[in-house]
C-alpha cells in the first residue's frame, strides 16, 4: 500500500516544481518567439482572448482534479484501490461532459465576446474559435492527472506538462511563421500560435494515457482489494469538493475579463495595446515563473494533508501545512525581491526586440508586479492545504473579498494618466494581499498550527534583502565593466548563490526540515534545531 507521506509530499512537490519551472521557462520563451514571429500587434490579440479561456479552463482543471486527487488519496491511505478506480472512471466521464460545454461556449460565443466585452472588431472571433478544441483535450487530460496525483505519481503530470509545452512551440511557432508568410497579418499569426496550444493539449492528453497504462499495477496492485469499500456517491462526493473550489478559482479568471474591458475602455492618453502587451507578455510571462513552484506545493499538499486527515494524524497534518506555507515564503520572497531588481533586465535579456518605450511601461509594472509573488505564494500553498483539511469554502471566500478589492482599485487608478496601466498590478497586490494573509489565518485557526513569525518569514526576508542588496550593486558594477543583457543571466547566478548561502547561515530550515528536502537531507544530520 501507498503510504503518502511529509517526505513524498515534498518530493510530489520537487517533482511538480522541477517540470513546472521547465514549462514556465519553456513558456517564456514561447512568448519570445511568438512576439518576434508575430509582433505587438500579433502578441495583443494572443493575450486577449487567455482571460476567456483560463475562466472555461477553470471549470475543468481546478475543482475536479483536486477532489480526485483528494478522494483518491484518502482511498488508497486505507488500501482500496478498487474505489480508487471507480473515482476516476466517474470523474473521466463528468470531464468529458464539461469539455464538451466549454468548447461550444468559447467556440458559439466567440463573437459575443470580441465585440461586445472587449470590443474589437468581429473578424478577431476567431482567435477564440482555434483555441476552443484545446477545453475538451484539457478536461480529458485533467481526469488522469487528479487520478496520478491522488496516487502520488507525480511524474506523469511532470512529462506530460512538459510534453505539452514542447509541442506547443514547435507547432504553435511554426504555424505562427506559416500564417505570417502566406498573409503578413498579425491577426493570422496569433491564430497559428493559439492552434498550436489546441494541438499540444491533443498530444499532451495521448502522452498521460499512454503514462497510467505504463503504471498500472501502481494504480491497481495485485494483492489490493478488488472490491470497493466506500460506499458514498462517487458523483455528488466529487461535485461536493469540486464546486467551492471551481468557484473560488472563477473569481481571479473573471477578474481578469473585467481587468480587460477596463483596461481597453478606461484607459486614456496611452496606447492601450502597447500597454496590455507589457502587462500580460512581458510582465506576467516573468512573475508566473515563481508561482510554478507554489503551484506544484499546492497540487501536492491535497493528497498529502487529505491522506494524515484519512489517518487521523493531526500531526501530520499541521507538519504538512507548516512546511507549505515556509516553503512558499522560502521562494516566493526571493524571487519578489529579485524581480524588483532585475525585473526589467531581466525583459529586456529575454525579448530582444522589446522597444525602449515599451520597457519604460515594463520597469514600472515591475516596481509594483513583483509584490504580488508573495502573496501569490500563500494564496496558492494556503489554500491546497484548506481544501486538503476539507474546508474548500473559505478560499473562496478569500479570493471574492481579495477580487471585489481588485475590482474597487482598478476603478479608482485605472483613469488616472499617472498610473494607468501599473494600476492592474496595485490591485493585483490588493486582492492577493488581502486573500493570501486571510488564508493563513483560518489554516493556523482550523489545523491548530503555530506560525513561527522569525523562522518563516522574517529568516527568509532577512536573505533576500540581503540577496537584493548584493544584486543592485553587482548588476551597476558589472554592467559598467562590460554593457550587455548576459550580465543580467551572470547576476540572477549570484543573486541565486547569495540566498542559497545566507539560507544557511541563517538555518531558514532546521534539522528536522530538512529530511523532508530531496538532496538536502544530508545537511541536516548533526544540526540542532
Amino acid at each position: 500500500m501507498r503510504k503518502i507521506s511529509g517526505r513524498s509530499f515534498v518530493l510530489g512537490a520537487a517533482i511538480l516544481s522541477f517540470a513546472g519551472i521547465i514549462c514556465k521557462v519553456i513558456g517564456v520563451l514561447f512568448r519570445v518567439w511568438a512576439n518576434n514571429i508575430i509582433g505587438e500587434a500579433g502578441m495583443a490579440y494572443y493575450e486577449v482572448v487567455f482571460p476567456f479561456y483560463s475562466w472555461l479552463l477553470i471549470l475543468s482543471s481546478s475543482g475536479i482534479p483536486i477532489a480526485i486527487s483528494k478522494m483518491v488519496a484518502e482511498r488508497v491511505a486505507v488500501g482500496d484501490y478498487a474505489d480508487g478506480r471507480k473515482v476516476f472512471r466517474k470523474s473521466l466521464l463528468l470531464l468529458s461532459i464539461v469539455g464538451i460545454v466549454t468548447t461550444a461556449v468559447l467556440f458559439f460565443g466567440a463573437d459575443f465576446f470580441t465585440v461586445y466585452v472587449i470590443g474589437l472588431d468581429v473578424s478577431a472571433s476567431v482567435i477564440f474559435k482555434v483555441l476552443a478544441p484545446a477545453l475538451f483535450f484539457v478536461s480529458m487530460l485533467c481526469a488522469y492527472r487528479g487520478y496520478l496525483q491522488g496516487l502520488q505519481l507525480m511524474s506523469g503530470t511532470g512529462v506530460s506538462q512538459i510534453a505539452e509545452q514542447v509541442f506547443k512551440c514547435v507547432f504553435g511557432l511554426s504555424l505562427a511563421a506559416y500564417f505570417m508568410q502566406k498573409t503578413g497579418q498579425p491577426l493570422d499569426g496569433a491564430c497559428g500560435a493559439l492552434l498550436g496550444i489546441a494541438i499540444s493539449e491533443a498530444i499532451a492528453l495521448i502522452i498521460m494515457m499512454l503514462f497510467k497504462f505504463a503504471h498500472r499495477r501502481d494504480c491497481m496492485p495485485l494483492d489490493a482489494d478488488r472490491q470497493a469499500k466506500d460506499k458514498r456517491p462517487v458523483l455528488r462526493t466529487m461535485l461536493k469538493i469540486a464546486i467551492p473550489i471551481t468557484l473560488g478559482a472563477s473569481i481571479l479568471p473573471i477578474t481578469s475579463i473585467i481587468d480587460v474591458s477596463m483596461i481597453y475602455s478606461i484607459m486614456k492618453g496611452v496606447n492601450v495595446d502597447q500597454a496590455y502587451v507589457a502587462l500580460s507578455t512581458y510582465v506576467r510571462s516573468i512573475i508566473n515563473l515563481p508561482a510554478s513552484v507554489t503551484v506544484a506545493l499546492a497540487m501536492s499538499l491535497v493528497p498529502a494533508i487529505s491522506a494524515s486527515v484519512a489517518r487521523k494524524d493531526e500531526e501530520g497534518v499541521r507538519r504538512a501545512s507548516r512546511m507549505g506555507v515556509k516553503l512558499s515564503m522560502f521562494i516566493g520572497l526571493p524571487c519578489a525581491v529579485g524581480l524588483f531588481v532585475l525585473g526589467a533586465p531581466i525583459v529586456e535579456m529575454l525579448f530582444r526586440n522589446v522597444s525602449d518605450d515599451t520597457l519604460k511601461i515594463v520597469e514600472r509594472i515591475f516596481m509594483v508586479a513583483s509584490f504580488t509573488v508573495i502573496f501569490i505564494s500563500l494564496v496558492q500553498t494556503a489554500t491546497g492545504a484548506l481544501q486538503g483539511i476539507g474546508k474548500h469554502r473559505i478560499p473562496v471566500y478569500c479570493l471574492l473579498i481579495g477580487a471585489a478589492a481588485k475590482i474597487v482599485v482598478n476603478l479608482v487608478l485605472l483613469p488616472m494618466e499617472s498610473v494607468n496601466i501599473v494600476a492592474a498590478s496595485w490591485s493585483n497586490v490588493a486582492c492577493y494581499g488581502i486573500a493570501g494573509i486571510l488564508d493563513v489565518i483560518f489554516l493556523a485557526k482550523h489545523t491548530k498550527m503555530r506560525l513561527s513569525v522569525w523562522k518563516i518569514f522574517l529568516k527568509p526576508l532577512i536573505a533576500s534583502l540581503v540577496m537584493g542588496l548584493f544584486v543592485y550593486f553587482a548588476y551597476d558594477v558589472l554592467y559598467a565593466i562590460r554593457a550587455g543583457t548576459m550580465m543580467t543571466l551572470v547576476c540572477v547566478i549570484l543573486g541565486v548563490a547569495v540566498y542559497i548561502a545566507m539560507s544557511f547561515v541563517l538555518r531558514v530550515f532546521d534539522a528536522d526540515e530538512l529530511q523532508y528536502i530531496p538532496f538536502l537531507r544530508k545537511f541536516g544530520k548533526g544540526r540542532t534545531k
